[in-house]
């Protein structure tokens, strides 16, 4: 009788060209997506009820999931375009999208593990991820853009409706991008570990709570990132008695949104190079390194934001957005790294919807009246902790790479 040892020895290992293919139509499809989530928290809340209902038609069938969540998304939209400012009909819309979006936030990482070579998989899960980021600020900027200099209400409804009817036509663009191009999984797996048999949802899931270890490792990396995802908020808030007008802070996001990603792309290339050297990637290094720059980023703007000009304050959102939005990736990768052989959709599911609770929950503290005038130091409190652990207690095991080594 031949082993699973032996089965894996004997397996057939190949690296498709399509996997591109794939994804480039998840990216389009999370730009486009990302056009119409920001609008609303719906996705927050969404996403935190339903997303575990999600793992096993991922498993299943990538293909005809991403498929759903596509559609879902251009449905919704075109709902919030026929609604014409009707809240009630524009929130079932909302909610179309926010169900699609219960596919998405942890897609990036399973499709690099499906699709992918160890090598590839930190840039993969990158470009997944980020050009989530590239939509977000696109909507940021025409909104910023569209309404800056509106004043006649008539041409404000216009306006809106137009803007819905072009991320309605998006979304359904995407959505036919992602009938072409995507595909459940590849002939034969493209690395050993991509083939190796995983452990089950239930088990995957006690795994990521059954030390304090594996609590903390889960709640930090969910903190950090849904920190990023507020600081967004905390940015308009606390710059618009500054007289910044809607545009300028539509420039300040995309500045903290691209030095994340472009930080977050490099880093990628550079630990999937060390991986391809066979030398263990340095995410301990990395990790901590981009989230001491963006809580040194924080502190310094919420000491200096009353004193500082328009120039440092674009500076500073820079350096905080490398830092803040550059380890996403690398966490996604080494998270799995540590629990391997642990089913990596379960943890990354576990991480998005931790996140999502984390991002829900500081979004409304941060708009009450009493800290307006405090969200950044707001900010400080909730990390530290998380900060002090990540700094002292966090440490990567590489369970996947020693196997794929082996």
């Amino acid at each position: 009788m031949v082993g699973p040892e032996e089965t894996l020895k004997t397996q057939v290992y190949k690296a498709y060209h399509w996997r591109w293919l794939v994804l480039f139509a998840f990216c389009t499809f999370s730009v486009t997506d990302q056009d119409i989530v920001w609008f609303s928290n719906c996705y927050y809340i969404t996403y935190v009820a339903f997303c575990l209902l999600s793992i096993r038609p991922l498993e299943k069938r990538l293909d005809l999931s991403l498929f759903l969540a596509a559609f879902l998304s251009a449905l919704g939209s075109w709902f919030i375009y026929i609604a014409e400012q009707t809240y009630s009909f524009a929130l079932l819309g909302f909610i179309l999208i926010g169900m699609g979006q219960i596919f998405i936030l942890a897609a990036p990482a399973y499709i690099s593990e499906r699709w992918f070579p160890m090598h590839e998989r930190n840039i993969s899960t990158s470009l997944g991820s980020f050009f989530s980021l590239v939509g977000l600020n696109f909507s940021i900027v025409y909104a910023s853009i569209t309404f800056q200099n509106v004043t006649d209400q008539d041409e404000i409804m216009y306006e809106i409706d137009l803007m819905n009817l072009l991320f309605a036509i998006f979304t359904t663009m995407a959505f036919l991008f992602c009938v072409i191009m995507i595909r459940n999984k590849p002939a034969n797996p493209p690395s050993i570990s991509a083939a190796t048999e995983k452990m089950l949802i239930l088990p995957s899931i006690k795994r990521a709570f059954n030390s304090f270890e594996s609590i903390m490792d889960l709640m930090t990396f969910s903190m950090f990132i849904g920190v990023s995802w507020s600081y967004m908020v905390v940015m308009t808030i606390l710059l618009t008695p500054f007289n910044y007008t809607t545009e300028q802070i539509g420039y300040v996001s995309i500045v903290y949104a691209a030095t994340g990603a472009v930080g977050g792309i490099l880093a990628s290339i550079y630990v999937d190079y060390q991986i391809k050297n066979n030398t263990k990637p340095h995410y301990d290094y990395l990790i901590k390194g981009f989230l001491t720059i963006g809580v040194l980023g924080i502190l310094i703007k919420a000491l200096v934001i009353n004193y500082v000009d328009d120039t440092a304050i674009v500076v500073l959102s820079g350096i905080i957005g490398f830092g803040l939005n550059s380890f996403l990736p690398l966490a996604m990768q080494c998270y799995i790294e540590k629990l391997f052989p642990s089913f990596e959709l379960v943890l990354t599911t576990a991480i998005m919807q931790m996140s999502n609770l984390f991002g829900f929950i500081l979004n409304y503290i941060l708009i009450l009246d009493v800290f307006l005038d405090f969200g950044l130091w707001v900010i400080l409190i909730a990390i530290a902790p998380f900060y002090f652990y990540l700094i002292f207690g966090f440490k990567t095991k590489f369970l996947r790479l020693e196997m794929e080594q082996q």
